[in-house]
């Protein structure tokens, strides 16, 4: 069997486990993995392709490879099958689709927490897994003592990060008067210096617009 061949062969194989595991790298907010993380995760992805393949393709691969007739032995014949690739290529798509909402939305975890189990997220940090459960009008007290409140329109995955962008904004001063920013918006940065982040009700908003 020639190597080019050969590594034909087991890359169309992985390919279907590889792009799953990137889709989900694509739509999850997830903890940080490690490369060794990555592969066993894809080839993970691989074995759950193929069980779920394989019984409607005859428990056959989707390529095989033939060594040529008595004339030219030392030529092989590759065949694919390619309705078995679109197959794994439609399943990886679902797949990993459906694997990557369940860490966003924390249904991975949920039957564990429901029998008590663990209490653990899915989720990548305790930031993400707020942001993700509650969004509204919030105030976001920093370290120079300043205060701005608005609504949440983007945030960060990570906590490290600590990066929020609020619409309809407006700053605080110590006798809780509001400077409106005009504009789209504002964009907290970790150089903001964010020390805390009080979630508030949308009623708090509307009567203070309604006081001026």
């Amino acid at each position: 069997m020639p190597d080019k061949a050969e590594a034909l062969g087991i890359f169309l194989i992985l390919l279907p486990g590889f792009a799953a595991a990137y889709l989900v790298q694509l739509l999850a907010a997830r903890r940080k993995q490690s490369e060794l993380d990555k592969v066993v995760e894809a080839l993970i992805f691989s074995l759950f392709l193929y069980l779920l393949t394989l019984p409607f393709f005859g428990y056959a691969l989707p390529i095989a490879w033939h060594p040529g007739d008595e004339k030219h032995p030392e030529a092989w014949q590759i065949f694919i099958v390619w309705p078995h690739l679109l197959a794994l290529a439609f399943v990886a798509v679902v797949l990993g689709t459906i694997y990557a909402a369940s860490i966003n939305h924390n249904w991975l975890t949920w039957p564990f927490r429901w029998l008590r189990v663990s209490d653990r997220s899915a989720r990548s940090s305790v930031w993400n897994d707020v942001f993700s459960d509650i969004d509204g009008f919030v105030q976001v007290g920093m370290s120079d003592g300043r205060s701005v409140i608005g609504w949440i329109r983007k945030y960060s995955d990570e906590d490290e990060a600590h990066v929020l962008f609020l619409e309809e904004a407006a700053w605080i001063d110590s006798n809780g008067n509001e400077s409106p920013i005009y504009g789209p918006g504002i964009l907290l940065t970790k150089n903001s210096g964010i020390e805390y982040i009080m979630f508030l009700d949308s009623v708090s908003r509307d009567a203070s617009t309604n006081s001026e």
